[in-house]
């Protein structure tokens, strides 16, 4: 009897199961994006050793290559060298730079972010810029000096009387160079020359004196030009007159003053 029951309990499951429609279900289970971190831009003690050297010898080598930037390189006396070649990276760099994005590497910080800054050529190296830029505008302003040097120390005179005699001198036109700069006093050691208007026999004469002296910076002023281009001067000297019976009157010269001018002088 129990041997029935059991079978007929199973024949009925399995009826029920045949009746019932089996619907296979597909479960998926919910999906994440999987974020890679980049490698830590922590150096170990070797690299961190090799990276500064490397940065170094970059910086000198940028150095030399803004300044002497297509030009032949010279030494400190002027003689032509030759290139340093750029340092080699070292040969981790490239792969440990690769790993970071574009925006990462721009914001990285330390040596590292400056080494992978140099490879990437974001870096503009302001520093060496300036020193190529100044160096460029001294190499201009001493070819200037060159040319204009000498011509800031040529005076034009004129307007110039005799101060301490009876006779009456008046220097009309002439020239002299200064050699020695003390603050605003030039002195001129050559001397200078000078028309002159002297009395003589039958009223007043032209004749040409020699001068020496000094001159006095008075202040900066336009001629000719929409800025200030030369520099007036109150000058003092003795004039020697050449030829005639002056000299015999006054052997140590007449005392004479008046204005010069000359190209204005970079400060």
């Amino acid at each position: 009897m129990p041997l029935r029951c059991s079978i007929a309990l199973l024949s009925i499951c399995a009826l029920f199961a045949a009746a019932v429609p089996v619907r296979a279900q597909s479960t998926s289970l919910p999906s994440h994006p999987l974020t890679l971190s980049p490698p830590p831009a922590r150096l170990t003690a070797d690299e961190s050793r090799e990276l500064d050297a490397w940065l170094r010898d970059m910086a000198k080598w940028e150095k030399a290559d803004k300044r002497w930037h297509n030009e032949p390189a010279h030494d400190p006396f002027g003689r032509i060298i030759k290139r340093v070649a750029k340092p080699p990276a070292p040969a981790w760099l490239a792969p440990r730079c690769d790993a970071f994005t574009a925006t990462a590497v721009a914001t990285l910080p330390g040596a590292l972010g400056t080494a992978c800054r140099l490879i990437a050529q974001l870096d503009a190296d302001a520093g060496a810029e300036a020193i190529h830029a100044a160096t460029v505008a001294q190499r201009v302003n001493d070819e200037q000096l060159l040319k204009n040097s000498f011509l800031t120390r040529v005076h034009i005179d004129g307007l110039w009387t005799t101060t301490s005699t009876d006779v009456r001198f008046y220097g009309l036109v002439g020239s002299h160079i200064s050699l020695v700069d003390i603050g605003r006093i030039q002195f001129f050691g050559p001397p200078g020359v000078i028309v002159l208007s002297v009395p003589g026999p039958r009223g007043r004469e032209i004749r040409t004196g020699y001068t020496w002296g000094m001159s006095v910076r008075l202040r900066d002023v336009r001629l000719f030009s929409s800025t200030k281009n030369m520099t007036l001067f109150l000058t003092m000297s003795k004039v020697w007159l050449t030829g005639g019976t002056y000299d015999q009157l006054a052997p140590g010269g007449f005392d004479i003053a008046g204005f010069s001018i000359a190209p204005r002088k970079r400060r």
